[in-house]
């Protein structure tokens, strides 16, 4: 029952997998760190805000491909392909 257990918590990623999410994950994490300085800013200088037209682009081009990765690895894998 021990050894089902452990069978059962254990996680394997293929190497496809494992790609993806080392190539995605930097893309990630600056989509989440301009959004939070953009947010920080904002609320804590109020002149920022005059020129926050640039920070708002960078965000939404890098909306794209973080939408399309979040779509990749929650995408199922058909096992009869």
């Amino acid at each position: 029952m021990a050894s089902e257990d452990k069978s059962r918590e254990s996680v394997t990623l293929s190497g496809r997998e494992l790609i993806q999410l080392v190539i995605f994950a930097p893309c990630v994490f600056t989509w989440l760190f301009l959004a939070a300085r953009i947010i920080w800013s904002s609320t804590s200088d109020p002149n920022t805000l005059d020129s926050i037209e640039g920070l708002l682009t960078a965000l939404a081009v890098l909306t794209i491909p973080v939408s399309a990765g979040i779509g990749k690895i929650f995408e199922r894998e058909d096992p009869k392909k």
